[in-house]
């Protein structure tokens, strides 16, 4: 387990960014979307997508701000759904990714926003394993129930 804040030279952008590029599978949860903090993943994102992996985004419909849906819809490839008015809020901050049989998730406070990615102070855990682990098996069950709710 490693802690990752904002307040050293690597920022939340920094560590998403990286394991994007080097993810076969990126799942990236974030009530809160606003664009300049999207526009700093893009480059990573657009890379995946370009070499073929998948990449989904859960986001709050009253949340997910102005031009972040048009911008994840002009990516081919990628999965973006967000949770409607009529269902419980999205809170949840989770980043996952799976490389070949190893697994990283990134849990804790920031969003997917300017400040959230780069200047609040925030904190996020970062848990690596093997896929099949027990933590792994959690992550999954968790992961399922977010895939499981009332979008749009």
């Amino acid at each position: 387990m490693l802690l990752q804040t904002n307040s050293g030279k690597r920022r939340h952008v920094d560590l998403l960014s990286e394991l994007i590029n080097k993810s076969k599978v990126s799942i990236l949860c974030s009530g809160w979307i606003k664009l300049p903090g999207l526009e700093d993943l893009l480059p990573s994102i657009d890379a995946a997508l370009a070499r073929g992996a998948t990449v989904i985004v859960y986001s709050n419909l009253t949340e997910t701000k102005e031009g972040v849906a048009p911008a994840l819809a002009s990516r081919t490839g990628l999965t973006h759904r967000m949770v409607g008015r009529g269902s419980r809020a999205l809170h949840t901050k989770i980043y996952y990714f799976e490389t070949d049989d190893a697994y990283t998730a990134v849990i804790g406070s920031a969003n997917i926003t300017k400040g959230g990615l780069s200047t609040n102070e925030e904190l996020s855990v970062v848990l690596r394993g093997i896929q099949g682990d027990p933590v792994f098996l959690e992550l999954q069950k968790y992961l399922q129930t977010i895939a499981n709710m009332k979008f749009v």
